[in-house]
């Protein structure tokens, strides 16, 4: 298998394209399942969440069919898709959410300490219609970004608040929701509930300290539960 070494910005790019040469010329044959992750990112020097993001997007050309728990199989289908057609690239999913971690966790804190009453009524509001979403089962939930954008808007930082609208708006293109519509499980959704209601108590408290252990708790968990997918046999 003539797999080559990868080492460039836009990492998962890159993956992708060598996956792509690989699935031209034959290497890699229509119906045939793609090596295990932890083979293929031996092979290609590169690390599972670079990868996995590669394979989310060549499933989004068209080029390859995820099967949760079971791997990714190069598709039968022999055009590319015309989907990101004219698009600009996206930012990498995972960079989204380790970058999230970094602002969100402090925009917590602050909105412990400043949030007015009006601002905690909406957040409540929130986060019931999310745990209503959750407990539905629903692909997504509307209500997850408003909660975040809540305690954004609570922080009393407009350019704290602005920078995590946009880390959203990232969260919410085509790579990104294929990600968290293949790979959130049922039980995910339930510890969100969870979760969220950890960072609202918090909050409501005016406990700086607990909001931000609960929003870092919360977006690890989301970052791993991710990082779980295309491994055989994973619930």
């Amino acid at each position: 298998m003539a797999l080559r070494p990868i080492a460039a910005p836009r990492l998962y790019q890159r993956i992708a394209e060598e996956l792509d040469r690989l699935i031209a010329d034959g290497t890699f044959r229509a119906g045939q399942r793609l090596p295990a992750e932890r083979e293929l990112a031996r092979s290609l020097q590169v690390s599972r969440s670079s990868l996995r993001e590669a394979l989310g997007l060549l499933e989004m050309r068209g080029r390859v069919a995820i099967r949760v728990g079971a791997g990714a199989f190069v598709s039968d289908a022999s055009a590319r898709r015309a989907v990101d057609a004219g698009r600009r690239a996206e930012i990498a999913p995972f960079d989204v959410l380790r970058t999230r971690r970094l602002v969100e966790v402090e925009a917590a804190g602050l909105a412990a300490r400043h949030a007015t009453p009006a601002q905690l009524q909406a957040l409540s509001e929130a986060f019931a219609r999310l745990a209503a979403d959750m407990r539905a089962n629903r692909m997504q939930s509307p209500a997850d970004r408003e909660f975040h954008l809540c305690i954004a808007a609570a922080s009393g930082n407009g350019a704290l608040a602005l920078v995590i609208e946009r880390l959203w708006d990232e969260g919410g293109r085509p790579l990104s929701a294929r990600i968290e519509e293949l790979f959130v499980t049922r039980g995910r959704k339930r510890d969100n509930i969870a979760e969220h209601r950890a960072v609202l108590d918090a909050i409501r408290a005016r406990d700086p300290a607990a909001a931000r252990r609960a929003m870092r708790t919360h977006l690890v968990n989301a970052e791993r539960q991710r990082m779980r997918m295309l491994r055989p046999g994973a619930p």
